[in-house]
């Protein structure tokens, strides 16, 4: 994860280490258009595995990059990815709605199951992702062991040429059809090809040239990381400054067990601050003395940004 105020931080504090927070990206082949050969089934089991989809779709032209099986228009490209992922799950769900109707016959606590299941199908079997409605958690229960696909956060990248003029409308397409609350980012991976090419600082220098702020990778793992429903908050000190991610909402007590399962175990206070202050106050220490620290409880909710020394006994 780019991370700026991580980066200052430990260059106020003199760390010796600096560790930021990472997302772990698995990149499958990809999809077949319209008359292709779709994503095969061993690449389907693998998105059940994942936590989040970003989706990427083309939207240029190149001679080294063929575009016969998937065409350079994103609204197909989305549309037929929309409804192929959502038929898998339909067939996965259609056969567990056989067993659960069944058992639910015999065992009336399962009715409940066999009703999510079959409301299920009936949205994926129109090509409707499960994400689209809200889900009791009894209902999530009923689907966890089916792992579907179409209940994964989604960030749709559309990958747009260099010279693109209406990359801004491409979006707003794409985020016409696709299931609302999804994430839609536009960039030129073309670009950030160029720019990898060069040093940090003028690559930032044309990055900033451009309009495109940190350009086309920190823009899409900034998306999924949100997507996520993720926050970063950081340890600090002379050894390291770290940055550990957590999902939002996350207590204090929660968010120590990221650091080392022993401080939540034996969590008693944390000593919070924001990484601002801290960087403006010139370090932990400095920030402590000025009065921008307070101590925080176990059921405190972490924020974006805090600094947190936990205190414990095991």
């Amino acid at each position: 994860m780019p991370d700026i105020l991580l980066d200052e931080a430990a260059a106020v504090e003199g760390s010796a280490k600096t560790v930021h927070a990472s997302l772990e990206l698995l990149d499958l082949p990809a999809m077949a258009g319209p008359g292709g050969h779709g994503l095969a089934g061993k690449f389907i089991g693998r998105l059940r595995e994942m936590e989040a989809l970003a989706v990427v779709l083309r939207s240029f032209e190149s001679e080294l990059v063929p575009d016969d099986e998937s065409g350079i228009d994103p609204i197909t490209q989305a549309e037929t990815l929309l409804l192929e992922l959502a038929l898998a799950d339909a067939d996965v769900f259609e056969r567990k709605r056989e067993r659960v109707a069944k058992e639910a016959r015999a065992d009336p606590s399962r009715r409940p199951e066999a009703a999510a299941i079959g409301t299920a199908v009936e949205l994926l079997t129109e090509g409707i992702a499960l994400r689209t409605r809200e889900w009791s958690d009894q209902e999530l229960a009923a689907f966890r062991d089916l792992a579907p696909i179409t209940l994964k956060p989604a960030v749709w990248v559309v990958n747009v040429a260099e010279d693109e003029d209406g990359a801004a409308a491409l979006g707003e397409a794409v985020r016409a059809i696709v299931p609302q609350g999804d994430t839609v980012v536009t960039v030129s991976a073309e670009l950030e090809e160029e720019g990898a090419r060069l040093d940090p600082d003028d690559r930032a220098e044309m990055f900033e040239g451009l309009g495109l702020g940190e350009g086309a990778m920190a823009t899409m793992v900034r998306a999924t990381y949100d997507a996520l429903g993720l926050l970063s908050f950081y340890t600090l000190g002379p050894t390291e400054a770290h940055a550990w991610t957590v999902r939002r909402g996350a207590t204090a007590k929660e968010a120590a067990g990221k650091i080392h399962s022993d401080l939540e175990r034996g969590f008693i206070r944390a000593e919070v601050a924001h990484m601002p202050d801290v960087i403006a106050a010139g370090g932990w220490d400095p920030a402590k003395a000025a009065g921008a620290m307070r101590l925080e409880g176990k059921e405190y909710q972490v924020v974006e940004g805090d600094v947190l020394l936990i205190r414990f006994s095991v």
